[in-house]
């Protein structure tokens, strides 16, 4: 059996064994042919195309059990204690669809510690997640981007961060350059990609918040799904001087737009901002009601955590019943670990299958 340790032990050997040999596509985003130009513009106002065209990125590549792996040098792309990072891919047999999956692993800001700091590759994704040969996976035959986290800074990121206040960077939170490293890597392998489906679990999760944008700008006419599996991004809002802290540390202020208020609450609420805007963009979620990892991540009571998920989603359920649905669970779970599991009948895989084929059985699934 292939595992992560095998994956990220092969990491140190992968720069001296070839350069990427990548066909180079242009890297501007195109003009869109469905009339989605002012949603181009605005997302480049806000900043998310800020590595889509630069640095260049040179990665080394190697082939290892059916993926890719992709090297990146340290000053191109870095873990947030400087530690090197990849992106993998695997080519599937339909050359128009593709998964990007955001690993997920926690999330830092100065006085919490306790983040992903080292790239890896965690098995389970291809073993029992989206990256399986599962019959019942209606994704099994999609092109695949797997990115691993170690930004601390659910994908998104971009600051050099300075926690203990000496004046000099010790958190690199480069979330949105491995994003976007990742997306312009999409493109180069897979450019006829027209249906796109972006997801991750618990940091991952959130990372689609984020990432959403950076594919829509570099595939302005594919048809994208959203899969979040327990990571709204839901924080304490009581505490709002840790959402404050959490904004500077990672320099995410900047992605947040002037006409979403409630964005600056509440990250969650993008999901909104973007379905007002994008006609080709469908978001489901998953969370249990009282997701044990996410409500003592703030604090928060479990009781309390479920009276802020429900009434935050159904906010965006209101506003977009058509392209926004949900499949909520009794209990505690962080992210599903079988997606057999099924409520009244659908299992979770067959929720997906729904999403990402635009069937009408895709709706709310509320145990």
């Amino acid at each position: 059996m292939r595992t992560a340790k095998l994956i990220v032990a092969m990491l140190p050997v992968i720069g001296s064994v070839t350069s990427c040999g990548l066909a180079r596509i242009p890297a501007e985003p195109r003009a869109s042919k469905d009339g989605s130009q002012e949603l181009i513009d605005a997302l480049e106002g806000l900043h998310f195309d800020k590595y889509l065209v630069t640095p260049q990125f040179e990665p080394h590549h190697v082939e290892s059990h059916g993926w890719d792996v992709y090297s990146y040098p340290t000053d191109e792309l870095q873990c947030i204690a400087g530690g090197e990072c990849f992106i993998m891919a695997r080519r599937g047999a339909e050359a128009d669809s593709t998964v990007m999956w955001l690993e997920g692993g926690g999330a830092c800001w100065p006085g919490r510690d306790d983040c992903a700091k080292e790239a890896q590759f965690h098995a389970w994704i291809e073993e029992h997640g989206l990256a399986s040969p599962d019959a019942a996976n209606p994704v099994r035959t999609w092109n695949f981007i797997y990115v691993p986290y170690c930004d601390g800074s659910i994908h998104m990121g971009d600051s050099d961060a300075d926690y203990d206040g000496d004046g000099a960077p010790d958190h690199l939170h480069w979330g949105l350059k491995t994003t976007s490293a990742a997306v312009r890597l999409m493109r180069e392998l897979f450019p006829a990609s027209q249906r796109i489906l972006v997801a991750g679990c618990s940091a991952g999760a959130g990372g689609t918040i984020g990432a959403t944008p950076v594919v829509r700008l570099h595939f302005p006419d594919a048809r994208l799904y959203v899969l979040n599996v327990s990571g709204l991004g839901l924080v304490d809002p009581t505490r709002t001087d840790r959402l404050r802290v959490i904004k500077d540390t990672w320099n995410i202020g900047q992605f947040i737009p002037a006409d979403c208020p409630r964005c600056d609450e509440q990250l969650t609420y993008m999901y909104s901002w973007l379905l007002e805007r994008d006609t080709a963009l469908r978001i489901g979620v998953f969370s249990s009601y009282q997701d044990a990892v996410t409500s003592s991540g703030w604090g928060m009571a479990p009781e309390a955590f479920q009276s802020l998920i429900v009434d935050t989603t159904e906010a965006i359920r209101e506003d977009h019943p058509d392209t926004f649905r949900r499949y909520f669970i009794v209990g505690d779970t962080h992210c599903l670990g079988d997606y057999t599991y099924s409520v009244d009948g659908v299992s979770f895989w067959e929720w997906i299958g729904y999403l990402v084929n635009d069937d009408n059985r895709w709706i709310d699934i509320l145990q």
